[in-house]
């Protein structure tokens, strides 16, 4: 009776590795459809939020409305990040494969652009090459302006919120605390 439970229990666990395997393919197709129907739109949302960062640099002349406008540009560059991210996929996709892919996806999800960098760079696609690293040089130069201009504010706000607290009469004695 064991050697039967025991053989029933090594089928089940084939049947769930199985399972477990079918299920990763099934979210893996399903998720680079998604990403080859959303792609479009992403692509769309960044140009549109590139023009309006644009004219938000140009407010960020005024001194206090360098936070609004960090805040901004800090969001927009997860978009930027996002659009690079799903056009490497696609990229590595389809130069190299689901295998380049997939070890992209190890290398803690970001090695897909990398991976499509070297792949456009080998297959000769300039243009590719140089769209993805554009979106890469965006996402970070995006950021690292938000992260500039949102301390500048921070640090010009703090300077106005300063209480004294210590009278400006430097000149006390014991006699002025009875």
């Amino acid at each position: 009776m064991n050697t039967l439970k025991s053989i029933g229990g090594f089928i089940l666990g084939i049947i769930i590795f199985i399972g477990i395997i079918l299920a990763g393919i099934f979210i893996f197709t399903l998720g680079i459809k998604a990403a080859v129907v959303v792609e479009p739109y992403i692509e769309m949302s960044a140009g549109v939020l590139l023009v309006l960062n644009v004219i938000t640099l140009l407010i960020a002349a005024i001194p206090a409305a360098r936070g609004v406008t960090g805040v901004i540009l800090f969001i927009s560059s997860y978009v930027y990040g996002l659009a690079t991210w799903l056009y490497g996929l696609l990229v590595t996709l389809s130069l190299w494969g689901v295998i380049a892919l997939i070890i992209g996806l190890l290398m803690g999800g970001v090695g897909v652009v990398p991976i499509g960098m070297l792949a456009a760079l080998f297959h000769g696609q300039w243009y590719i090459l140089f769209s993805l690293l554009g979106l890469v040089i965006l996402t970070y130069g995006t950021r690292i302006l938000a992260t500039v201009l949102m301390a500048s504010y921070e640090q010009r706000h703090e300077e106005d919120e300063v209480i004294k607290i210590e009278p400006e009469v430097e000149d006390r004695s014991w006699k002025d605390l009875e």
